[in-house]
């Protein structure tokens, strides 16, 4: 079917649509008469002459060939793969001047000035919106995926009281906190295009980037102590960059109504995980925000790596080598000398140390995952894993899973590493995390990995890591 064609047969069907522009939601009408507008979730948008729009618009979009132009599909995929910031500061920002620009090009392409658009509120609906999953030949809107339920890639976390700094580098960040989880989680639940860099290029990104944009924007409405640098901090000076002819200045993305004239429907948090079906017909459960802190995996015997030099300002206490991850919950533990485990206590609470026959200084401690690699299966997603320090051996239902979380590990995490340089590494700042560990506790170091799987996900070698390690850095760094 041709996609205009199929945009039309859409509209048709919508029962809203074929009782007039006055039955539209009050948004529509003030977005034609103001230079503001506003954003709405997928499930009221779809009810909307603009829902076509968005169709018309991505088809043509997908149809042209020219990936040079701003008005074919393959753009704006590039865009994000030559420049988009992932695991660094400034990641929530870039993208929503991303997002600002996709959005002005949807409105040119589709001749409709009132288009927005459109977010996917996964915190009330965590299966993807049936529209997107219609293979009918046309639909723009399909692509082929792994999974379609993001329930398994969502947390609480992000709206904790506790997270009331805002920038990557700061301590009890948002940005850092929601990119780790649920953002990277959502992307490799999904799996398919949307685990890698290229992952424009299916259409529910836009769609879980504006959700992230909104929460975003409703971390900092929630008030209760968060901030973000101030509009005259040095932090928005400069610019992002989309291509050779596409920038924006990074103080117009502090807000999204001062210089982008939008805003959302919804500025609220999420105040708990939405219901999740089981296997049972018709038999629906809602799951806490925390499930605990989960039992030690077996520990696996890895060969280990003493500690070594690794950069001028970076020093190894030990590691692990060649450790392999499948669909199995594993742990390693990790070889910290005595000695290690002193200057590692002194930088935790605060100070700080040198190595012996170092006089440099080291400020943080990091877990350190060098050399990653996918294999062709894993690297279609639809899992991801946890990554937790010293879990006790029976778990406990009672404590906080974020208590010794610290961080995630999935295929858009490695994309996005491997995009910025040949030799993928990922860094997870642990100085906080091990405040109060006794040395005989550090001695035992033990790093776990917990499979998170979407209702498919690949069995067999997943992700390889060539080396897992505690380093040192003289960076002063908090996430």
């Amino acid at each position: 079917m041709n996609p205009k064609h199929y945009a039309r047969r859409i509209f048709l069907q919508k029962s809203a649509l074929a009782i007039g522009a006055a039955a539209l939601p009050k948004w529509a009408a003030f977005a034609a008469t103001s230079t503001q507008y506003t954003r709405v979730e997928w499930q009221n948008f779809k009810n909307t002459s603009h829902y076509s729009s968005l169709l018309n618009a991505i088809s043509a979009m997908r149809a042209n060939t020219n990936a040079s132009d701003k008005n074919s599909w393959s753009y704006w995929s590039n865009a994000h793969y030559n420049y988009c910031p992932h695991g660094i500061p400034y990641f929530l920002a870039w993208h929503r001047g991303f997002l600002y620009y996709f959005e002005k090009q949807l409105r040119t392409i589709s001749g409709d000035s009132n288009l927005v658009l459109p977010y996917w509120d996964y915190y009330s609906y965590a299966q993807m919106p049936a529209e997107f999953t219609d293979s009918s030949t046309g639909n723009p809107l399909y692509v082929s995926r792994v999974n379609t339920d993001v329930y398994n890639a969502l947390t609480m976390a992000p709206f904790a009281s506790t997270i009331i700094n805002f920038p990557n580098g700061s301590s009890n960040a948002f940005e850092p906190t929601y990119e780790s989880a649920p953002h990277d989680p959502v992307h490799d639940i999904i799996g398919g295009v949307m685990g890698s860099m290229h992952s424009p290029s299916d259409p529910i990104f836009w769609l879980h980037h504006c959700n992230t944009d909104r929460l975003w924007v409703a971390w900092f409405a929630a008030g209760g102590g968060r901030n973000m640098p101030s509009k005259t901090s040095s932090y928005w000076n400069g610019s992002f960059t989309y291509s050779s002819i596409q920038s924006i200045q990074r103080r117009y993305t502090y807000d999204t109504t001062t210089n982008l004239y939008y805003t959302y429907d919804n500025k609220y948090m999420p105040t708990g995980l939405p219901p999740t079906v089981q296997r049972e017909p018709h038999i629906i459960r809602v799951q806490a925000s925390s499930v605990g802190t989960p039992a030690l995996p077996p520990i696996v015997n890895f060969q280990q790596n003493a500690a070594h030099n690794t950069s001028d300002s970076t020093y190894s206490l030990g590691g692990v080598l060649n450790v392999g991850l499948d669909e199995h919950s594993i742990s390693a533990q990790l070889p910290i000398s005595s000695e290690s485990s002193k200057v590692i206590q002194t930088i935790a609470s605060g100070n700080s140390a040198s190595v012996a026959g170092s006089a440099t200084q080291y400020k943080s401690v990091l877990i350190v995952l060098d050399d990653l690699q996918m294999t062709p299966s894993g690297a279609q997603g639809g899992y991801y894993y946890k990554i937790y320090l010293n879990l006790p051996p029976a778990g406990d239902t009672a404590a906080p899973a974020e208590a010794q979380l610290i961080g995630t590990l999935g295929p858009f995490k490695i994309s996005g590493a491997a995009h910025h340089g040949d030799r993928p590494m990922l860094r997870y700042v642990i100085t906080k995390t091990l405040v109060g560990l006794s040395a005989s506790q550090i001695a035992s170091l033990t790093l776990s990995f917990i499979r998170i799987n979407g209702k498919n996900s690949p069995q067999g070698p997943a992700i390889g890591i060539g080396e897992a390690r505690v380093e040192l850095t003289t960076e002063d760094v908090q996430s």
